[in-house]
């Protein structure tokens, strides 16, 4: 289950609810700004609509999204934009306000200040100038890097999503590759997708989440923290299972005949039986 949290101070300037959602814009431009990623005007941005913080904020109506929204730019905490080249697409785009970050940046340091720098200046290095500022900085890939691999991981992650809630194909793909260059196991994540779109499989269609808002607004953590917790889970259900196991060869107990080659070598691995209480059990090392 997901955890909400605020600042008391925010809070207490907008109220409660806007205070959460300012948490959450907070979280992804702090992430995207580390990744140098969604770099627009000067400023670090994310993106949401209304529904997906609806899906994120089941507890809140549009119309308290709206209203908390309203009071996060009316207060300077964060500034709004529209960066979409699709007049149809109304998904908004957030930077934290002048009263957060009076440079538009969280923090900055000399060389973040320094990002697109002049062309040829030594601060701008590897091609981050105001020739190419609205372009994706990416670094360089390891010359052992495979991006065939990785994008046909990639494709093979996000073909588990709901195939007609697929939208912004480029940018789940991006947002795939950061997360299993962030660490993240292919394995588990493509158990997450695979969850959400079972999960979501008996909803209305406008229920289920467009696939570029559910990758970039963080909701496939939760499906992911429940790949974890189910595989810790068994974790503990399998080292039950080999202590009762243990249990019956100390024992030398008649349905020991029932273990298999297999959980021998389990036995032994973990160091719960030695090879001579195998044998003495009737079993074979």
């Amino acid at each position: 289950m997901s955890r909400h949290s605020f600042d008391p101070e925010i809070a207490r300037r907008v109220g409660l609810n806007a205070a959460v959602i300012f948490q959450n814009i907070t979280f992804w431009i702090e992430k995207n700004q580390a990744n140098r990623r969604n770099l627009r005007d000067g400023r670090c941005w994310t993106y949401n609509s209304i529904s997906a913080f609806g899906e994120l904020f089941p507890y809140l109506s549009e119309k308290q999204i709206r209203t908390a929204l309203e009071k996060l730019v009316s207060a300077e905490l964060i500034i709004k934009g529209n960066f979409s080249d699709d007049r149809y697409d109304r998904t908004c785009w957030y930077a934290l306000g002048n009263s957060i970050c009076p440079n538009g940046q969280i923090d900055p340091t000399e060389r973040e200040n320094d990002a697109f720098a002049p062309e040829g200046k030594p601060s701008a290095p590897e091609g981050k100038s105001y020739k190419n500022r609205y372009k994706p900085y990416q670094k360089p890939n390891p010359s052992h890097a495979n991006p065939a691999v990785e994008d046909e991981v990639s494709e093979k992650i996000l073909s588990a999503y709901p195939e007609d809630r697929v939208r912004g194909k480029a940018v789940c793909l991006s947002q795939i590759r950061q997360a299993l260059t962030d660490g993240v196991d292919a394995k588990d994540l493509g158990e997450a997708v695979r969850a959400y779109a079972t999960e979501s499989e008996g909803f209305t269609r406008s229920k289920v989440c467009f696939s570029d808002n559910w990758f970039t607004s963080g909701r496939w953590l939760k499906y992911l923290h429940d790949v974890e917790v189910a595989r810790e889970a068994g974790k503990a259900k399998e080292a039950e299972l080999l202590k009762g196991l243990a249990d019956w060869v100390t024992d030398k107990h008649p349905l020991c005949r029932h273990i298999t080659p297999g959980q021998v070598t389990a036995l032994l691995a973990a160091n719960l039986v030695c090879p001579a209480e195998i044998e003495a059990a009737g079993l074979r090392a």
